[in-house]
Order: structure tokens, then sequence, then C-alpha cells
């Protein structure tokens, strides 16, 4: 299983014990109500009667009942109330409010007939007004156009004239204030309209303020506006950037002519891009050069062209021709020769003229290009400045022309207003009373119904709630059927309050010094109850909810009445802590159950050794001992369950005195180890809550809770839990039909009672009255059976 599926587990688990939690203290509150019910009926009686007394004196008031249909009528035709936006259910809330406002009441107390005004008689004028007010009801449905008018009076007539003249007046109040109310909106609204206007044109004549002082604005403004200074910047970026690079080349061919002039290198490289026109002519293609050149080229065309025309006339060898040839070969000779020579002449010349030259043009080619670009520079801050400048005047213009179109758009409206109102004049609320106020027959208050529900539910109320209240204040058994049904178990029998008695050892247990005593009877019940109980009781453990319940005194009693019904019995004093079997019998020593649990030796020596005779006939006790560091554990080793599997075979009964279950846990341990547990509770001591959480202890262990004790009964505290004890049955001293002492019912057996015994009558009386009976005429048998 997955973590998150365990957690899902886990709180499924947890809403289940809570939900059980919960209907587990609902059912144990509606055990205490069915006990209480003595209270829950008083308190319905009395809520009742109350009831009954409000009913028959609470004065009668009688409700009259109205309607008012609220329409819209006029000559008034606009496009607001074609769309339904005037539609007077929309309105409904402020009519109803309109109907119960103070000037509406003025106006009814003033219509109502001074017959009706009696019942506002010592009232100032805003008093009754009040009156009427708080005694009306205006309401409506959804989507309608009818107001619910109810009104409440001692008077039934009175109260249907009061609707009457509160129509009158809400139809002369909603009359007046329709007329007036047109007019007056009209004033404000042409108010309204004259500030508009004058703060628009305030705002124009500062737009036009702001476009007058800004000569380079462009546009109408919004999106359309241009900043003329902005294109400025972006073409001075742009010469800024090709500036920088001129610079930068300058700079480069600046520093690359000197080197090359330090170092004697070639520095005609330079000259084409510093001084192109010396270049030419040193290369012979200059100004005169040129000339040279074309007319030399021009004559050695025209020699070329008569060489032509000889040949065709001469032969080779003719005198005429080779001259030409040769004036041809020179002329072409001298076109050769002179760039080289002009080439050479430069070259040597280079270092001495052109290297100078070419160095101060390029320093002069620097500083041009470094003067331009700081011109550029502070072209560009000056143009910055300017765009900034132009940049806020254009954001006052901008926000002066959204202002404008504000007030434009706010003054249309109150314009279009104007002209609706203007429309709707002739349009006015109208009201007509659809249902006419009405004379009540019936008085609506008090309503017999109401007030026996109302009766009854506080009734409820109030018994429930002293019930809860006694439950807390009060957390103690009242009767056997409330143990019975808190617990679910039966009650074994009831001890009333005993004196302590005088002596030591078993002459302080009652039913060995007094067996014929009314206390020593309701030990032989509690025997009884146990033999006839369903499953085996042959080990018993005797243990209360907290201490000073009396626990030790009935384990010794019971001990002593099993003794005397002829039963071999054992009882256990297992309360090592605070052992109060062993100080009663006065036997406080070495001997006991801790040194049979803490001994190595064989079980069957140890007991023998630990075990004690009494002077009761048929009973052994084996005391605690001494007091052990951990009787817990002890009581939870093996050697106790050998212990008792021992006694099993040797005892017919065995009775453990335990510890009180709530003090500690040695109770619950040896519960699970014998046949059942027998609690004793004081109901005079012990809280319920105690009792229930012992209880579910020995549950929760898997304890066979067998019954209850109930213990320490007084005089008072006997009259709730059945028969009381104060008529003394049993046997004295002195009665003639009593037999010895060893002759009553120490030898009665499970066969001297029969079927009937046990079926009739209460439980515990019935069996102890036929047991006596039986006891007094077996007698003789018994003595014959005895002495066998």
């Amino acid at each position: 299983m997955t973590t998150s599926q365990g957690q899902i587990a886990g709180m499924e688990a947890g809403g289940h014990d809570a939900l059980a939690t919960t209907l587990h203290s609902i059912a144990r509150f509606m055990r205490t109500v069915r006990l209480r019910s003595g209270i829950l009926l008083a308190c319905l009686v009395t809520s009742g009667i109350l009831g009954a007394l409000y009913y028959v004196t609470a004065p009668r008031i009688y409700q009259s009942n109205a309607s008012l249909y609220v329409m819209k009528v006029g000559s008034g035709i606009t496009e607001e109330s074609m769309g339904g936006a005037s539609d007077p259910s929309r309105a409904m809330p402020t009519f109803r409010t309109l109907m119960s406002c103070e000037r509406v009441m003025q106006l009814t107390l003033e219509r109502l007939s001074d017959r009706f005004k009696t019942q506002f008689e010592g009232l100032t004028d805003a008093e009754a007004a009040a009156v009427i007010q708080a005694s009306l009801s205006v309401s409506f449905e959804f989507n309608t156009n009818i107001l619910d008018v109810r009104y409440r009076s001692r008077d039934p007539k009175a109260a249907a004239a009061v609707l009457a003249a509160l129509f009158s007046a809400y139809g002369s109040f909603m009359n007046d204030m329709n007329e007036g109310s047109a007019d007056q909106n009209l004033e404000r609204l042409r108010s309204k309209l004259d500030e508009l206007t004058a703060e628009l044109e305030k705002t124009r004549e500062a737009r036009n303020r702001l476009k007058a002082s800004a000569p380079n604005y462009v546009g109408t403004g919004g999106e359309d506006t241009l900043n003329v200074h902005l294109e400025n910047i972006r073409q001075l970026t742009s010469r800024l950037s090709e500036a920088g690079d001129e610079s930068a080349k300058a700079n480069s061919t600046y520093f690359e002519l000197q080197r090359a002039i330090a170092s004697g290198q070639d520095i005609l490289q330079f000259a084409d891009t510093l001084a192109p026109q010396i270049m030419a002519e040193a290369l012979g293609i200059g100004g005169q050069n040129s000339l040279e050149a074309a007319r030399i080229n021009q004559l050695l065309l025209e020699k070329t062209s008569d060489l032509e025309n000889a040949q065709r006339r001469l032969g080779p060898n003719h005198q005429d021709i080779q001259d030409l040839e040769s004036q041809i070969a020179t002329l072409q000779n001298h076109l050769l020769r002179t760039p080289a020579a002009k080439m050479q002449a430069t070259e040597q010349s280079s270092r001495a003229f052109l290297g100078p030259q070419l160095l101060e043009m390029a320093k002069q080619r620097l500083a041009t290009a470094l003067a331009t670009q700081q011109d550029l520079l502070a072209q560009m801050q000056r143009e910055k400045a300017l765009a900034l400048a132009m940049d806020m005047t254009l954001s006052q213009i901008h926000d002066l022309v959204q202002e404008e179109e504000q007030l434009n758009g706010l003054r249309a409206l109150v314009v279009d207003r104007m002209a609706t109102i203007d429309l709707e004049k002739g349009t006015f609320i109208k009201t007509e009373v659809s249902t006419p106020p009405s004379i009540p027959k019936a008085p609506v208050s008090p309503r017999l119904v109401v007030v026996g529900f109302l009766s009854i539910f506080f009734g409820t109320a109030a018994g429930l709630g002293i019930i809860w209240v006694l439950d807390i204040l009060d957390d103690r058994f009242r009767a056997p059927e409330e143990l019975k049904l808190h617990l679910n178990t039966q009650i074994l029998t009831m001890v009333p309050a005993m004196e302590e008695l005088p002596g030591e050892g078993f002459d302080a247990v009652m039913c060995q010094s007094q067996p014929n005593s009314t206390e020593a009877e309701s030990f032989r019940g509690l025997r009884t109850n146990l033999e006839f109980a369903a499953g085996d009781t042959g080990r018993v453990v005797c243990t209360s909810t907290e201490p000073g319940d009396g626990k030790t005194t009935i384990s010794s009693n019971m001990a002593v009445a099993f003794a005397q019904s002829g039963r071999k019995t054992l009882i256990i004093d297992a309360d090592m802590r605070r052992p109060g079997l062993s100080t009663l019998l006065d036997l406080r020593d070495d001997k006991g159950l801790s040194a049979i649990l803490r001994s190595s030796g064989e079980l069957e020596f140890a007991i023998r050794e630990n075990l004690r005779a009494t002077p009761v006939n048929g009973l052994d006790v084996i005391s605690s001992g001494p007091r052990p560091v951990n009787p817990a554990e002890l009581l939870a080793s093996e050697r106790f369950a050998n212990l008792l599997a021992w006694a099993e075979t040797r005892y017919d009964q065995i009775i453990v005195d335990a510890p009180p279950v709530l003090a500690v846990s040695d109770p619950l341990i040896i519960g699970r180890l014998v046949d059942g547990v027998v609690l004793v509770v004081r109901p005079d001591k012990d809280r319920r809550r105690s009792v229930i959480r012992a209880t579910e202890s020995l549950h929760s262990l898997g304890c066979t809770l067998l019954g209850v004790v109930v213990n320490h009964l007084s005089g008072n505290d006997a009259a709730g839990y059945g028969y009381g004890y104060g008529y003394g049955y049993g046997y004295s001293e002195n009665d003639e039909h009593a037999t010895d002492e060893h002759a009553t019912d120490n030898d009665l057996t499970d066969n001297d009672l029969t079927e009937n015994d046990l079926t009739e009558g209460p439980p515990a009386e019935n069996v102890i009255g036929r047991s006596l009976v039986s006891i007094d005429n077996a007698a003789p048998d018994l003595e014959q059976k005895k002495a066998a």
C-alpha cells in the first residue's frame, strides 16, 4: 500500500471513529434524557402553561393587506425608454423605500380620519409617524410592478384606514416629486454645460500657445506629429559616423607615411591618395607631358600614313621609304623612353622633394577630419537639447488634446441628457390600487398553532438544556437502570453502607461475623447471581473504578459467602501496591503472592509455603506478600497464569482481589486470565465518566464484565435503587425458626433451587428469599448429608 493510500485509509478510519464517538455520545445523552424524563416533562408542562397564559392574555393584532400597481405614463418617448431602461420594475426597490419614508408617513397621518387617530393619543406627530412606519411592511415580487403592503394594528378597521390614507399620501408624494425633478435636473445640467464649455476654451487656448512656442512643430498632434530635431539628429548621426571613418583613415595614412619615409620605403603609393596630380607628372601623364605625347602620336600617325602611300608607289629599298621608317622608329622610341625617364627622375627626387610635401598633405588631411568630427558632435548636442525640449512640448500638447477630447465627450453627454429630459417632461409615475385594503376578521397574532409549536419547542429545548447541565454538574448514577443503560451490563447486587465491625481478621467480615444480617443477604445474592450466570465463573477478579470503592470488602464477603455454600474457595490478594485484603485479615508479612511469583523453585512447593488456611471452613487465602517493585510484570508472567491453573484444579471458586482499574493496569492483566470481572461501584462517590471509562478499558482488552456491584448505599441513595434495605429482610438471632449457626446456608447446593426460584420476581431479592425458604425446609436433610 502506498503512502497516499495509507493516509486516505487513516483518514477514513479517523472519520469512522469520530462518527462512532459522536453517535455513542448522542446515544448516551438520549439514555440520560430517558432516565431524567421527568425534567423534560416538567419543562414541557411549564412551557405549555406559559404558552397558554400568553395566548389568553396577549393583545390581538390584526393585519390589513393591499396591493399597489406602479406604472410609467406620459408623452415622452426616448431611445432609452424604448430600450426598456425606464421599466418601473427596475425601480421597485426605490418605490418600496419611498413608501416607508418619513415624509410619506407624515402625509399619511395628515390624511387619516380623526376617529382613527385615537390610537396615537399622547404622541407627537413624529412619534406617531414612527409608530406607523414600524407597523408597516412593504414587499414586491421579482420582475413585477406591484407593491404588497401590510399594516398591523389592534383595531382591524384602523389597519384598513391607515392603508387607504397611505396610498393617497404616496400618490401625492410621487406626483410632487415628478413635477419638480425635471426642471431641477435641466437647470443643473445647464450649469454643468457652461462649466464644461469654459474649461474647454481654456484648454484650447493653452494648446495653441504651446504650438506657437514650438516653431519646429510639424503636424496636428497625436501620431501625425513630427519632431524636426529628431530627424536632424538621425542625419547628423550618419555624417558623424562618416567623419569618424575619415579621421581614422587620415590618422592611419599619416603615421604609415612617417614610417615609410623613416625606413626609406617607396612613398609614391601615398601620392595617389594625397596628390594625384603630382603622381601624374611623375609618371609623364601630367598636363605638359600629355600635350607632348599627343603631338608625337599625331606626328607618328602622319608618318605612318606617308609610309603606306610611298610603299604603294615605291619599292622597299627606296631612300624615301627607308627615311620614313627611320623617322617612325625614332618617334616610337621617344614615346617609350619618356615615362621611364620620368619615373626614374621621380624616384630620385621623391625623397628630397615629394616626401615632405606628402607628409604635410597627410597632416592637413588629418587635422581637417578631426575638426569636421568635433563640429558634428557640437551640432549633435545642440539638436539633442532642442529635441528634448520639443518632446516635452509635444507631450503637453498631447495631454491637452486628450483633455479637450474628454471635455467634448462630457459636453456631448450633457447635451444629450438635456435633450432626453426635455423630451420626458411629460412622463411621470402613476399608482393604481390593485387590491384595496381589507378589514381583517381574525387576528394574526397570537396564533394558536404558532404558540403551541413554540411552547413545545422551547419546553423541549429547556428540558434538554437542564438535563445536559445536570448531567455535567451531577455526574453520578442515580438509579440502577441508569447503570444498566450506560454500562450495558447487569447489576449483581446492591450493598448497603455498613459500619466497621470490631475485631480482626474474618471477625471484621460481615458474612462471617453476622451471617443473618441484611447486609450478608446482599452478598448471598451476589453469590447466587454469579453461580447462575451464563458461562464459567469459577475464576473471578474483583476490582473497582477508583480507590476507596470497597472492592476489598466485597471480595472478602463474597469469598466467605461462597465458602459458606460448601464450595472450596481460594481468595488471592493481587493488590501488591496497597494490599487492603492482607491488611484486613492481618496477613502483612513475608509470605504471599509476590513471594510465589518471584520464587524460582517448584511452583506447587512455593504455593504450599505461602498458602494460608482461615477460620472459615473451606476458605484459603494467599496474601499479597512483600511489596515488589514490578507488580505488573509479575502478574503478566507465566508463573501467575500457572498459579491460577493450579488453583483451578483444587478449588471450586477462585476470587482475585485486584487494584482499581483506573489506577493501574494490574486488573486488566488479571482480567484476561480469569473467567470474568466483578466491578464495584459507589454511586455516592464515583463519577459516571470514570465508571464508563473503566468498563471501556476492560472491554477494550477483551475482559469479560460479569456485572456491577453497587456498594455503600445510604438510606437516601437506596430509595433510587429499587427496594432499599430499611425492612431488614433476613434472620435475627432470636428468630424461633432459625436453626443453629452450622445449619444455615453453608451446605446449600445448586440443586436445592428450582427453576421457578430463578425466574420469578426481582433477580437478587427473589433468589435470596427463596434460597432462605429452601434452607429452612431442607435443614434436616442437609444435616444428614453433612454427617454422611
